[in-house]
C-alpha cells in the first residue's frame, strides 16, 4: 500500500518491493518534473528500431536520447542520421539524439537496455529462444547492473 500510494501521488516511478530496504527508496526516487532524459544501451537491430520510435513519437515526454554502444561507429551513424530528422516547420519538437560515454550511462531519468550477446540462429532447433538469449546475455546484464549500483 505505501508503494502504491507513492506511485499514485507521483512521488516515485518504480520500486522493487522485494528489496529488503524498499521503503528507503520512497525517500529518494522522486521523478523529475517535465520531459525525461533517456539513455539507450546498444543500437543494433532492436535498439536502433527503439531509438527511431523514441525520436519520432517521444517528443512530448522526452527531452533527449543518449545512445551508447560498444561499436562507436554505430553510435556515430545513428547520431548523424537521427540528427537530420525533424518535422517541417517544427524543428525543435523532436528529442535530440547524442552519444553518451559508458561512465555517464546512468546519468538519466530512464535507462533502456537493448544489448545482446547472443541470438540463436533460426534453424538452431532451440524451442525457447528467450531463455537461450537470457542465458547468454545474463553476464552482460549483470555487468551493467553492477555499474548501476556503483553509480
Amino acid at each position: 500500500p505505501a508503494a502504491l500510494e507513492a506511485i499514485r501521488a507521483g512521488e516515485v516511478t518504480a520500486v522493487n518491493i522485494r528489496h529488503p530496504r524498499w521503503r528507503d527508496a520512497l525517500d529518494f526516487l522522486r521523478p523529475r518534473a517535465g520531459k525525461k532524459r533517456v539513455h539507450l544501451l546498444a543500437v543494433g537491430d532492436v535498439g536502433g528500431t527503439l531509438l527511431t520510435a523514441l525520436k519520432l513519437i517521444g517528443g512530448d515526454v522526452i527531452s533527449s536520447i543518449g545512445i551508447c554502444d560498444l561499436n562507436e561507429r554505430a553510435v556515430a551513424r545513428w547520431n548523424a542520421e537521427l540528427g537530420q530528422i525533424s518535422w517541417p516547420w517544427d524543428y525543435e519538437s523532436l528529442p535530440e539524439v547524442e552519444p553518451v560515454e559508458p561512465d555517464h550511462l546512468f546519468d538519466c531519468d530512464v535507462f533502456l537496455f537493448a544489448a545482446t550477446r547472443s541470438i540463436p540462429p533460426v534453424d538452431s532447433g532451440i524451442q525457447d529462444v528467450r531463455m537461450a538469449q537470457f542465458g547468454a546475455n545474463r553476464p552482460l546484464v549483470e555487468d551493467y547492473a553492477r555499474q548501476a549500483r556503483q553509480a
